[in-house]
């Protein structure tokens, strides 16, 4: 008998094992998914630090609107806010229970009327600073944008 090049049926059934293994432990673990769709520390903050890198970026101010049911984010052009073009799943989920306050100290809710932005990103790595106060599995939790765009956050029980 030759030998022939190929796997034998005993190494192909032991990597459909490995790959049955490996497929059941993370779709039992879905917990990252409940993660994603709620309303968590991770969503802003990576949102925030997007906003705060695209400035530098794009070497212009830019703003996040949050009011009037909708949020928006725009960039200072021509001494006047525009929308910039970014892909609407990288918008924070925001449940109607969440309070923001904006850097000249407006407490407000999503529902609410506002033509002001929530924060503003420069170029230079700065920001006005805001804060967002939610509920993450029952706790209530703070993120805090500081005037360096730095992002901290605290449990509140």
């Amino acid at each position: 008998m030759k030998n022939l090049p190929g796997f034998t049926l005993l190494e192909i059934l032991i990597v459909m094992t490995l790959i049955a293994l490996t497929s059941t432990i993370v779709l039992t673990n879905s917990s990252f998914l409940d993660r994603y769709n709620s309303d968590q520390i991770p969503t802003y903050e990576v949102f925030l630090k997007y906003l705060s890198e695209e400035s530098a970026l794009k070497k212009k101010k830019i703003a996040w609107f949050v009011g009037n049911k909708s949020q928006t984010v725009q960039v200072f052009q021509n001494n006047e806010w525009n929308p910039l073009d970014i892909d609407q799943n990288i918008l924070p989920v925001i449940n109607l229970d969440v309070l923001f306050k904006d850097f000249a100290g407006n407490t407000f809710s999503f529902n609410e009327e506002r033509i002001e932005p929530l924060i503003i990103f420069d170029p230079m790595g700065k920001s006005t600073g805001a804060t967002i106060e939610f509920y993450d599995s029952k706790i209530k939790m703070i993120l805090t944008v500081d005037q360096f765009s730095q992002i901290t956050f605290k449990k509140l029980q």
